[in-house]
């Protein structure tokens, strides 16, 4: 006998408990250490969509704060769980349940960064959210993004991409995607579950993946006071993180 689940009312809902183990890849490493390397030592930081906490821990290590903005309550709780684990963290790092660009802050951070979250922002929010980021960098503050590249858009019927054991139960993750537009695309997850080889649940995180382009981006940058000035998505170096799209931005004095 197997369960089928489906996430409707938090879109994550069915992915958080599998994210660390079966969404991590091997380019995982050296993404966190791109963001955690621009985190301003004994600066005040500011994580738009961190999930599970991947850069999270990284950078509270290095600032003397961090307000992470996640929405979603069980990717929050994933994030917690690990947070009960640092107490060394306990004062540096404050978790709310706001969503971008939906925020407001009394303060200005040295530091924004956005990790592996733009796929669920969709192009006509891009300015509005740089503009509420950029209201919130102080001058010469740094933001930093990835996912920014001109790449084809996916089109592939449901293949496995990775798998784990724990204990007796081994987990995998299959994904299907399919073109709705020149930069948008449909994404299913399926989540399975088999213990002893034998499958015994299924879960399914299904919804939309926007593609963000170089040059509207660096558009929607400049429209707010935001200038790049660096990262793989503007300059021509070869870099382990091209295929990441990394960009990095300063606000103008």
């Amino acid at each position: 006998m197997s369960l089928t689940v489906s996430s409707t009312t938090d879109p994550y809902g069915v992915a958080a408990a599998y994210w660390d183990r079966l969404h991590i890849g091997p380019g995982s490493a050296a993404l966190v250490s791109f963001f955690a390397g621009l985190a301003p030592p004994g600066g005040h930081a500011l994580e738009i969509g961190p999930g599970t906490g991947r850069m999270t821990l990284a950078v509270a290590g290095r600032v003397a704060s961090v307000h992470c903005l996640e929405p979603s309550p069980a990717m929050r709780a994933v994030l917690m769980t690990k947070l009960a684990k640092e107490p060394d963290l306990r004062d540096r790092v404050t978790v709310l349940g706001d969503a971008a660009p939906d925020f407001r802050f009394d303060r200005r951070f040295d530091y924004i960064y956005l990790a592996a979250v733009y796929e669920d922002v969709p192009p006509e929010a891009r300015r509005p959210l740089f503009a509420g980021l950029a209201e919130c960098l102080a001058p010469g503050g740094v933001l930093a993004m990835d996912m920014v590249t001109d790449e084809v858009v996916p089109d592939h019927p449901e293949r496995e991409v990775r798998s784990a054991r724990q204990g007796e139960c081994r987990y995998t993750l299959s994904s299907a995607v399919w073109p709705l537009g020149p930069d948008l695309a449909g994404v299913r997850r399926v989540y399975r579950t088999y213990h002893r080889d034998t499958l015994v649940a299924t879960e399914t995180m299904e919804g939309d993946y926007h593609l963000h382009r170089p040059a509207d981006v660096l558009a929607d940058l400049r429209a707010v006071g935001l200038t790049a000035v660096g990262g793989s998505a503007v300059t021509d170096e070869v870099t382990p993180l091209d295929d990441k799209g990394t960009l990095i931005a300063r606000h103008d004095s």
